[in-house]
């Protein structure tokens, strides 16, 4: 689902151009336990169409700058999200980019798609001031096998213990973990229930095919969700 014009098409679910369940619920979650003070430096890792990013700056003041590997979504956000900029790159690569210092550092819903996670953490480290702080919302993998025979995530999903470990060894000290799977499984059911109420518009929109591909991919991920497969979770590491 990570094409522009999949995003897109969940954006028109959601009602928002966000990437993640909980849309601005979550980003407020997500603030009441890592808040930037106004005119610090955010990245948002991973920020698909920019409306997370452009959330936080309005929300804390802070100067925001969005990385995501997809182009077109990096166009389309800086024409629509003009407060905040959007370069397009690998978040594995950040040091490689002329990016200012960070003084905190986002990935809603995003690092599960990469496979190597020591190599974000790595990368966030290269462009991180001391006393940097991080947040990762995602999903967590509980029983990796089952959730691969599901095909709803790519097998990349990282297990709490990885969540804890990894970050660790590219000198990220995990400081506090916020339990959301059944968070996740409220969020993802209101958007079941969504594309439901939708359905005559959103298949217009693209294509009955689709939606029901799409409705598929996300039912199954509800049923992992309320299957204990899968979960969902806040982590938040400081700079050591």
């Amino acid at each position: 689902m990570n094409t522009f014009e999949n995003k897109a098409f969940l954006a028109r679910v959601r009602g928002g151009d966000f990437a993640h369940p909980g849309e601005e619920e979550a980003i407020d979650l997500v603030l009441s336990h890592v808040k930037p003070e106004p005119r610090e430096t955010v990245l948002d890792a991973g920020c698909g169409l920019g409306a997370t990013a452009d959330a936080i700056g309005k929300k804390t003041g802070a100067v925001v700058v969005g990385v995501d590997l997809d182009a077109e979504s990096m166009r389309y956000a800086n024409a629509a999200y003009q407060d905040s900029q959007f370069i397009p790159g690998d978040v594995t690569k950040l040091g490689e980019m002329a990016l200012p210092k960070m003084d905190v550092i986002y990935a809603f819903n995003s690092l599960y798609a990469c496979p190597d996670l020591e190599a974000c953490f790595s990368s966030f480290r290269k462009v991180s001031n001391s006393g940097a702080r991080i947040a990762v919302f995602d999903y967590i993998a509980y029983d990796a096998r089952a959730l691969a025979g599901t095909e709803c995530l790519p097998p990349s999903v990282h297990s709490m213990t990885q969540m804890r470990q990894l970050p660790e060894r590219q000198g990220w000290a995990c400081t506090g973990i916020v339990n959301l799977d059944l968070a996740y499984a409220a969020w993802y059911g209101r958007f079941l229930a969504r594309m439901d109420g939708n359905r005559v518009a959103l298949a217009a929109a693209r294509s009955p095919e689709l939606f029901d591909a799409v409705r598929k991919k996300y039912a199954d991920m509800l049923r992992c969700l309320e299957q204990g497969t899968l979960g969902g979770a806040l982590h938040v590491y400081a700079r050591a």
